[in-house]
């Protein structure tokens, strides 16, 4: 048995499910392949170049369960905790140059501001970078001299909004628990006396928060992985990623190729283009931008009262001691990306040597000497100019590649971020096949038009300039626009439609037709959706109007960006396959439509979140939430049973059809006026599918379903015919005063009705128990996940999705909720928001979010109806609390139209917390 081929016992453990590395390491024991595979000691392998003669090893290791590329920080975190966890001894990790790991100069300068923060612009972030902060406290109790310095950083407002940013992010540190605290202008002044307060209106202190010596704390990692098995092979550079049937296989370098089970592409500056060594390519989207900061000489009793990290944030920088020195820098408006030609050095050191641009740093120099006045004299020792990597979205890139499996990716640091929460993340991942991150920052939330260079470019400069922007709710680009537009992309703009991005995806928000604006050539010219308030939005009245159309009279809206699957085989395959996929019973009428979950094992989370029609015997149609377009179907392959092994296929229509919903009590009729179908709730009843012809076009999948709670279908349409029946609609639709209906109407009608959404209120951590599906689930059949659940439904969960109307909020004078806001019960934190919006039928702010059951110890009890029903709830706000009342299944609104024209849609209760 100990002669079974490397590669064959891998693909045997994953065709039976095996898929951890844990798992892994287990059964290869039972075939005696741990001598094979298995090296007993840590090592560093070096390789020299130009005709050195002299190394300690000349043999790259045959093989390796994990191969990780790149030393940085990601890849050393990575490797660090692996070794944590007794797997030291099966992982290899590739260094293009070498590391002297016996010294660190401490004449050389970082090339790193060494910054680290607990504020992030996603949930996820927040969480890994507190484990972070956790590692380095523990590291340095541990004796190991890392730089860590906890002082605790000083954010500075300067207007009226960046306060009410603060004011939300210190709300928000009650959520997450983040110590912080508010402070005025004179406060400021105590905390860091040297600063010029005359232009402040208060700030907030950050305790947790602190500095760290990077290249310390890589080496460290490295030093402690190497003693627990890890080897590092330097000045070894990888070549190709190779794989069988999309699985990884082995790894191609300069000196030789090692086979393995796991690749992990953690190369930092050169991870886009490590991704380019596979076929198929791996989209890691990102690009380096020029990010400069300064280091001087001054009085070192100036340099003692910088006793924490100062962000003016207004002013776009940020300052530190570093070394008994000053150290400034931060994010100008106009930055330049580096390296535009998309020619990277080819080794680590060349990336330093960019050349200091003086002119481009003024800006920030001058907001440095306008906030600390005493550095004026300072002596100007060096101007680095480090390019620092973005992602499209400023966030972090983890987890399994869509494009070959067992590829991993950890990569998308920024400038205050240490990789110790990425490292413990993607090393759960690989031990236990899971981690607690969600979509946010997973790779697979990308398109190709993500990793194109010409884009990133663009986008990256955006990003970077306005990173220490206020951060308004439904944040928009400006950069990387009009790039996924549908065939009524110019009719929608014509009649007013200011647009939002998604998946790249030109969405349209609201209606404005009063405020289009024309061009020079009578173009009409393109609007994005900018809400610059913390409070009412200015589109308020305007939503209000295509919210009213929607249940008085029809609206119109463009669903075009939904991720659109056509999913079949020749035989019953694919029943059988979404049978086992979906909780709910997919094995339903011909013409039917059902709302299914697909779920993991490890909890019974949502992994996807849609809608199937059976189009014929073996043919169906999946509708998911648009930012699903990459991940479900990666994960619908993953399952696949294996290639050879069946007929099914998957074939990504989302470019292919257009999607118009009409919605409200009239669209029956208008539709009627289109088609010679009977469209009678008997004939084509609600959550049905048929295929219908709609003015002189033919072929339309037309489903009786809204996704928002209101009557209506949504039309599937072949992108020739869009436009045409776009027209139809729109002038037949005259006679029922119809109106289009942006993102922001139909956001608005959802959550009034209790709708949850993925990506917003569901995530892979979130079950069907949880979030009032269950009436859903179909335990009586074998699907994943059904163990966890039918676990859970024992033991009982222990949060539970509500509803909250918020009481005494005044939307004209209040600030807004925009999610993550504290839930209080009884005076005592349980929760937090996930999705809101003003309900314009309840009139009132309508919050949803999840809610626990924390006993006074700090466990976590099962959360019951009766617990949420005999509770007093508040949401705070900006350091206000607000009672709300709390609903538990979805609320029966008033209806404009007449008790005899209802049928079951108005019936229809998508959330119902009745097991």
């Amino acid at each position: 048995m100990s002669d079974i081929p490397f590669d064959i016992l891998q693909k045997q453990l994953i065709k039976k499910g095996i898929k951890s590395a844990k798992e892994m390491l287990k059964i290869a024991s039972r075939y005696g392949l741990n001598h094979n595979y298995q090296r007993s000691t840590g090592s560093i392998v070096r390789f020299f170049r130009n005709g050195a003669n002299e190394q300690e090893e000349t043999e790259l290791p045959k093989n390796a369960r994990i191969v990780i590329c790149g030393s940085g920080l990601a890849g050393s975190s990575l490797a660090y905790h692996l070794s944590l966890a007794d797997l030291g001894h099966h992982v290899v990790m590739l260094e293009r140059g070498t590391i002297d790991m016996k010294n660190i100069d401490e004449k050389n300068f970082s090339t790193s501001s060494g910054l680290v923060g607990s504020f992030k612009n996603s949930a996820p972030q927040i969480k890994l970078g507190q484990y972070s902060v956790k590692l380095l406290n523990q590291l340095t109790r541990e004796g190991f001299d890392i730089g860590w310095e906890q002082r605790g950083s000083l954010h500075l407002a300067r207007h009226h909004d960046r306060m009410l940013q603060f004011r939300k992010m210190k709300t928000q540190s009650e959520v997450f628990m983040i110590k912080s605290e508010l402070l005025s202008p004179d406060e400021c002044k105590q905390k860091c006396s040297i600063i010029n307060d005359k232009d402040l209106i208060g700030g907030l202190f950050v305790k947790d928060d602190g500095i760290v010596d990077k290249e310390k704390l890589r080496k460290t990692l490295l030093s402690e992985s190497i003693k627990r098995g890890v080897t590092l092979v330097e000045n070894c550079g990888v070549t190709k990623v190779l794989n069988s049937n999309r699985m990884v296989e082995a790894v191609e370098t300069t000196h030789g190729t090692i086979e393995c089970i796991y690749f992990v592409n953690a190369a930092g500056f050169w991870s886009r283009a490590i991704g380019q060594l596979s076929e198929p390519h791996v989209k890691v989207p990102l690009h380096p931008i020029s990010h400069q900061f300064v280091i001087a000489q001054t009085n070192p009793e100036i340099i003692d009262k910088l006793n924490c990290v100062l962000y003016d944030l207004d002013g776009r920088i940020y300052m530190r001691e570093f070394r008994g020195k000053l150290l400034g820098g931060g994010f100008e408006q106009n930055a330049k990306p580096a390296f535009q030609d998309g020619v990277l050095p080819d080794s680590p050191k060349k990336r330093f040597l960019i050349k200091p641009d003086y002119d481009q740093f003024s800006e920030l120099l001058e907001e440095i000497l306008h906030r600390v006045p005493s550095f004026k004299d300072a002596e100007l020792i060096k101007l680095a100019n480090i390019p620092e990597i973005f992602s499209p979205d400023a966030r972090w890139i983890l987890g399994e590649s869509p494009e070959i499996r067992n590829y991993y990716v950890a990569a998308g640091m920024m400038i205050d971020d240490v990789g110790g929460g990425i490292g413990k993340a993607l090393a759960d991942i690989l031990m236990y096949g899971y981690a607690h991150i969600d979509h946010e920052v997973e790779v697979n939330r990308f398109l190709g038009l993500h990793n194109n260079r010409k884009y990133l470019k663009d986008r990256v400069k955006e990003i970077h300039s306005t990173h220490y922007g206020i951060q308004y709710p439904n944040f928009e680009y400006e950069m990387g626009r009009k790039l996924r537009m549908s065939p009524i992309f110019p009719a929608l703009q014509e009649n007013g439609a200011v647009f939002g991005q998604i998946m790249g995806y030109e969405r349209p928000c609201y209606y404005d037709l009063n405020g289009k604006q024309v061009d020079s050539q009578g173009n009409t010219i393109f609007r994005i959706a900018h809400t610059n308030t913390f409070g009412k939005p200015q589109w308020f009245d305007l939503v209000e109007s295509e919210y009213r159309a929607c249940r008085e009279r029809v609206g119109l809206a463009d669903y075009s960006s939904f991720t659109k699957i056509d999913l079949w085989s020749k035989g019953t395959e694919i029943v059988d396959f979404l049978q086992y996929l979906c909780s709910n019973d997919v094995d339903i009428p011909i013409g039917n439509v059902c709302h299914t979950g697909m779920h993991n094992e490890h909890c019974g989370g949502y992994e996807n979140d849609c809608s199937l029609a059976r189009l014929s015997e073996n043919h169906y149609m999946m509708i998911a939430p648009t930012i699903q377009q990459t991940r479900c179907k990666a994960w619908i392959r993953k399952n696949l049973p294996p290639p050879g092994k069946h007929s099914i296929h998957i074939n990504d229509v989302t470019s292919a059809y257009t999607a118009i919903c009409i919605l409200g009590p009239f669209a029956r009729k208008l539709l009627s006026e289109l088609t010679d179908t009977d469209l009678s709730p008997k004939n084509f009843p609600f959550f049905t599918y048929k295929e219908l012809d709609v003015g002189l076009a033919n072929g339309i999948r037309t489903f009786n379903v809204t996704h928002t709670g209101e009557l209506g279908y949504v039309m599937y349409i072949p992108n020739e015919f869009a436009l045409h029946v776009y027209t139809q609609l729109w002038e037949k639709g005259q006679k029922y005063q119809i109106k289009h209906a942006g993102y922001y109407a139909t956001k608005a009608l959802r959550v009034e009705k209790f709708y949850a959404m993925w990506g917003q209120d569901l995530d892979t951590f979130t079950t069907p128990l949880e979030c009032g599906r269950t009436w859903r689930v179909k335990f009586e059949k074998n699907f994943i996940g059904r163990d966890a659940l039918l676990k859970q439904k024992e033991e009982g969960v222990k949060r539970l999705y509500v509803q909250l109307l918020l009481d005494d909020h005044d939307p004209d004078l209040d600030i807004w909720p925009t999610g993550n806001e504290p839930i209080y019960r009884n005076g005592e934190l349980c929760g937090r928001t996930s999705t809101t919006s003003f309900g314009y039928t309840l009139k009132k702010q309508v919050c949803l979010g999840y809610v626990r059951n924390i006993d006074c110890s700090g466990n976590l009890e099962n959360v019951t109806n009766e617990y949420v029903i005999n509770g007093e709830f508040e949401v705070e706000i900006c350091g206000i609390r607000y009672p709300a009342k709390v609903n538990l299944h979805s609320p029966n609104l008033p209806s404009m139209i007449a008790d005899r024209e209802i049928d079951e849609k108005d019936r229809y209760q998508a959330t119902r917390h009745r097991y």
